[in-house]
């Protein structure tokens, strides 16, 4: 594959993630509380601490399982954890401990180097590599042979011998040639700054990450530094260091792959649902410590209340439940159409002397008193799988399909809130299970997630959007229940 000059930005039109706009409106609006919060700066110590870990473990520099990171994300970087923890040999533990601290100074860097509102440089860009490889004093290379070979480091400076990958399938990815890296990189940074103010921080992190990757102007560490480049992107935004973790490897190099045939979108999506995790998590913390105040700062947060903005702000939070009611009502709506074409169809397929096979649905909307409790504990299961709180004390609702054959097989979409307070932020979950008789009545089994992913939506998002996202997500876990009901019939 032969190198491509540098290309401009693509057209804004191609990209809208008004998810991530909304929830950024809604971070914006709520960060002020956090900022100077102890738990809060803990927050950020250890989303630091993980991407020093995890920009080093993609580039293969070190490896071991998550749990490893885990602790050291907890405790600190130290290399009696790395040696315990991970089985590695002190003198090795030492280096990568080095490796890992040169991480965490850069991303500890970036969130100061904001502060100045410095354009990009390529000398920024060039320091950032000089301080990445600070402790690495050498790298493989492929002579043209085909021999691996071990060679000095060249730290802070362009390339000046080429640095072509061979693929699994043979075919040889071409960087930008040696002679071209300085053109190049001074049109890269000319371009992305000439379209700073056009476009919405993900399709800039994914744009300078990627064209940054095909240029690949140093020896070695080129994808820290397109990583660094990206978070910086986010940072600048007032949003938080892209963390692309090894679990995310073969998703993010395959966007990466996409890009290099010319569509830049699912790398945005990539980074893009990145930094929503990143937000829903702040968010889910900034619950956390509203609840924890002293007893002073409730009596004043109370005394908040009876202030015309408070007042106004939960008018515009409530939206989310009317929003809420409607996606119950699509639900609603949906499942019946199921249920019909099923309850017309199951019937000819039950075999002689069998109960009657059907469908039927059933639900129970916000007002529901009496209902609205069922499936709290898969709900709350599900939540876990997910990572975040399941509330139930400001909006829930659920919808249920009941499939009938020798088995009993049940499907729900449950909505409620996300994290421990009226943040006007609410989730959809949807999961799937059999009944079974037991000794005790009926027991449930075989619980499985009936989506892919989260679906969240909150009241700085428009309707319209939401329900789109909405659509398309209830589309795909009807797929997976179907499917999923499927296989239980086999079983």
């Amino acid at each position: 594959m032969a190198y491509e000059r540098i290309q401009p930005f693509p057209d804004p039109n191609l990209f809208s993630y008004p998810e991530l706009r909304a929830l950024s409106d809604v971070w914006s609006e709520k960060k002020d509380v956090l900022e100077n919060d102890g738990a809060y700066k803990e927050f950020i110590k250890k989303l630091q601490r993980e991407w020093a870990i995890e920009t080093g473990i993609i580039e293969r520099l070190y490896s071991w399982d998550r749990g490893v990171t885990e602790v050291l994300i907890e405790q600190g970087i130290e290399a009696s954890i790395i040696t315990h923890q991970g089985g590695i040999k002190k003198e090795d533990a030492e280096h990568i401990q080095a490796l890992i601290n040169d991480h965490l100074h850069i991303v500890e860097g970036l969130f100061k180097y904001i502060k100045g509102d410095e354009p990009l440089s390529e000398y920024f860009i060039r320091g950032l590599q000089a301080e990445f490889t600070r402790h690495q004093d050498y790298t493989d290379a492929v002579t043209e042979g085909g021999m691996r070979i071990r060679v000095s480091l060249q730290k802070g400076e362009y390339k000046s011998q080429p640095n072509n990958p061979r693929r699994p399938n043979g075919e040889m990815h071409c960087y930008c040639p040696p002679e071209l890296t300085q053109e190049e990189m001074t049109g890269l940074i000319a371009t992305y700054r000439e379209s700073e103010e056009k476009y919405p921080p993900e399709v800039k992190a994914a744009w300078l990450h990627h064209r940054f990757t095909q240029i690949h102007p140093f020896q070695d560490g080129n994808g820290r530094v397109a990583r660094a480049l990206a978070s910086l992107v986010f940072l600048r935004e007032g949003l938080f260091p892209l963390v692309v973790r090894e679990s995310d490897r073969e998703e993010y190099i395959g966007a990466l792959e996409s890009a290099d045939d010319g569509d830049l979108k699912p790398l945005v999506s990539f980074f893009a649902r990145r930094q929503r995790d990143a937000i829903l998590k702040a968010l889910g913390l900034e619950q956390q410590v509203q609840q924890s105040k002293y007893a002073t700062q409730i009596i004043k947060s109370a005394l908040e209340v009876l202030k015309s903005k408070f007042n106004n702000e939960r008018e515009k939070v409530a939206l989310v439940y009317a929003h809420a009611n409607k996606l119950f009502a699509h639900v609603e709506e949906e499942f019946r159409n199921i249920c019909a074409n099923l309850s017309q169809e199951l019937p000819a397929v039950t075999p002689p002397n069998r109960s009657r096979y059907g469908a039927r649905t059933a639900s129970a909307n916000n007002d529901a008193t009496q209902q609205r409790h069922y499936f709290y504990k898969q709900i709350i299961e599900i939540a876990n799988h997910f990572d975040y709180f399941a509330s139930f004390d400001n909006y829930r609702s659920w919808v249920r399909l009941t499939i009938n054959t020798d088995k009993e097989f049940d499907f729900i979409v449950s909505i409620h809130g996300y994290g421990g307070s009226d943040s006007g932020i609410l989730a959809a979950s949807a999961f799937t299970f059999l009944r079974i008789p037991s000794e005790n009545g009926v027991e449930t089994v075989n619980l499985h997630p009936a989506s892919a992913d989260l679906f969240q939506f909150n009241y700085a998002e428009s309707f319209d959007t939401i329900q789109k996202r909405f659509a398309e997500w209830l589309e795909s876990s009807m797929a997976i229940a179907m499917a999923e009901w499927n296989r239980s019939l086999k079983q």
